[in-house]
């Protein structure tokens, strides 16, 4: 029925449209999508170049901490990500591409879901980072070192790309290209590829995101709760009220803890369609879309809140 549809649609003349609501006889383009997509565009390239121009003309935003490292190559990763929206982008003005439908859509979901993975295992890595760094603060500085963090970030880069490789004939990816009708028609998911994409990212990165946060702010509240006793101690002998001191390392694991839990709350949609598509349970082109470009919308929401969680 949908393929039948969509070739009506295309005997009518009319451009393949997911979210038709808006559509106008008089305008030969996808009106709506055009908007959020290229509105998403704008907001995610100009956001993103903004915070990775502070990164580079801030040094003491620099020295800050060693997961700056890691919060650059989600810039960067989401500043591609904006990039690349200009594919669709152009598909749905009717631009000319030279390449076939298939290809491009191939492609694009592929490059999509590379940097998405690049910045769900960024993620995981600053978590990683800061509980090194509070459970073994006298050698932090010795196993946490700039060379040693180049490397796994092109680990990241190379793992993300493999990860995916796969789908380009195993089944659609992260992505649900339904901007393009090859995508929506003939690019299926595949149940056992999603399956190993949960195993070998979503599950492992969301394990380890949990598991460091949860000990992270265990371990903060245990060294609060001790340094106020000391000092409410010491300030009793001394005949001065104490007050309470919280964990210094707490604040900037909070800041990251927001990032992390924006990413996942965004993204939580599109997953669960991801998978209940995938399972043929359930299957709607305009939810589709939507999720997948709320999870796209991260990329943006990154840039807000590490810049307002900084005042450097």
């Amino acid at each position: 029925l949908k393929m039948n549809s969509s070739l009506v649609g295309n005997q009518s003349g009319r451009p393949f449209c997911l979210l038709a609501v808006s559509y106008l006889e008089t305008i030969n383009f996808c009106l709506l999508e055009v908007v959020i997509i290229v509105f998403l565009m704008v907001l995610i390239i100009s956001g993103n170049i903004i915070v990775i121009f502070v990164f580079h003309c801030a040094p003491l935003l620099n020295r800050h901490t060693t997961s700056y490292y890691f919060i650059q190559t989600m810039a960067y990763a989401d500043l591609l990500v904006g990039v690349s929206c200009l594919v669709p982008s152009l598909s749905l003005l009717h631009y000319p591409i030279v390449l076939s439908e298939s290809l491009v859509c191939q492609i694009f979901g592929y490059v999509v879901s590379v940097l998405k993975s690049v910045s769900m295992a960024s993620l995981a890595c600053i978590s990683i980072d800061r509980y090194i760094a509070i459970t073994k603060p006298l050698t932090y500085n010795t196993l946490v070192t700039p060379w040693r963090l180049r490397i796994c970030i092109l680990i990241i880069w190379l793992y993300s790309c493999l990860v995916f490789l796969p789908s380009f004939h195993w089944g659609k990816p992260g992505y649900h290209g339904d901007v393009f009708q090859w995508c929506a028609n003939s690019w299926n998911t595949d149940p056992y590829f999603t399956l190993f994409i949960v195993v070998m990212l979503y599950a492992p990165a969301a394990f380890i995101v949990c598991f460091t946060y949860f000990n992270i702010f265990r371990i903060c509240q245990q060294h609060t709760k001790e340094i106020n006793e000391r000092r409410v101690r010491f300030s009793s002998q001394d005949g001065e009220a104490g007050e309470a001191q919280p964990c210094p390392d707490k604040r900037y694991a909070m800041v990251l803890f927001r990032i992390t839990s924006v990413f996942y709350i965004l993204w939580l949609p599109y997953i669960i369609y991801f998978l209940l598509e995938s399972s043929n349970v359930y299957s709607n082109r305009i939810a589709s879309f939507l999720t997948t470009w709320l999870a796209i919308s991260n990329s943006f929401c990154n840039c807000v809140i590490y810049s307002l969680s900084n005042s450097v």
